[in-house]
């Protein structure tokens, strides 16, 4: 009998195990929801997004409520154009290595010509001479997402430096392969990657002070607040504080971050590709927002 049972065993593991591959190879628009525990925090999110999450654009969502379970949930992630989301990489690679001693954040930098580029941000604007901070540099990075000066900081650190840190933390998704507003890269099909398994991995551990150092985490958080795309996560939860950070090229738009909130706060993150219009996609994106958000 005891024969009889593991032999039934052993088939029943092969086939879960095979069911799993294959799931893997589908398209995302075939793949199977994540499995949710009996009683889990998430037992209706598979619902929710396909009740707000189906206008046709491919989708990624990560998850967790870190005050309520030690669970995340995760759909569909895997390697996605970043647009601006990279640069919160470059951020805590910039703090890492100010921890690290290897540069200080006071540090003046001069804005020069050669440096001015456009699309997001304000410091193109500046006379070339003008000097800042690295510390106001980097701020401008991410508050205004301000690619001027994100390449700034990408010469100042090196962007082998940057793929080193994001490697060397685990994020295995992520890659940063050319600078903002480089049309010749992205022509030869040189494009920044992410996902949100990576993206909302960093979130949580800096929700958590584990990120760089809880110095350095709040100087990011504090960043992070005062980010000025506020056309959907703050939008859809005007009531909340959100240390988030969005990203747009053509065909996505993503928005994800650490929402605080009295019910319980939470990580969550969403990319998109293949969108069906910035307009509606956002509009999706919120309502699924105040689906999961207390």
């Amino acid at each position: 009998m005891l024969r009889k049972f593991f032999l039934a065993l052993s088939v029943i593991t092969v086939v879960m195990t095979a069911a799993c591959i294959n799931n893997e190879k589908l398209p995302p628009e075939q793949k199977n929801f994540p499995t949710v525990k009996a009683e889990s925090v998430f037992d209706d999110t598979n619902a929710k997004i396909e009740q707000y999450l189906n206008d046709g654009t491919e989708y990624a969502v990560y998850l967790a409520y870190p005050t309520k379970s030690n669970e995340v949930f995760i759909y569909n992630s895997k390697p996605m154009r970043s647009a601006s989301m990279i640069k919160v990489f470059i951020m805590a690679t910039v703090m890492d290595k100010a921890q690290r001693g290897e540069l200080n954040l006071d540090e003046s930098v001069t804005l020069m010509s050669s440096d001015k580029v456009g699309g997001a941000g304000i410091l193109a604007g500046y006379a070339s001479g003008t000097e800042f901070t690295l510390r106001e540099v980097v701020e401008l990075m991410i508050t205004h997402s301000d690619n001027t000066a994100t390449n700034i900081v990408i010469d100042r650190v090196g962007m082998s430096a940057i793929n080193d840190y994001i490697q060397r933390n685990g994020y295995g998704d992520t890659i940063l392969r050319r600078k903002m507003m480089d049309f010749d890269a992205i022509a030869a099909g040189r494009e920044n990657f992410s996902s949100v398994r990576d993206l909302g991995t960093f979130f949580l551990r800096l929700y958590n002070y584990e990120c760089v150092g809880e110095a350095y985490d709040k100087i990011m958080l504090d960043f992070l607040v005062k980010q000025t795309d506020t056309d959907c996560l703050p939008a859809a939860l005007p009531d909340k504080q959100i240390a988030h950070k969005t990203g747009a090229l053509d065909g996505l738009y993503d928005d994800g971050g650490i929402i605080y909130s009295d019910a319980g706060d939470a990580v969550l993150v969403i990319m998109t590709e293949n969108f069906t219009g910035e307009y509606n996609t956002i509009q999706h994106m919120k309502a699924f927002a105040r689906a999961v958000i207390d």
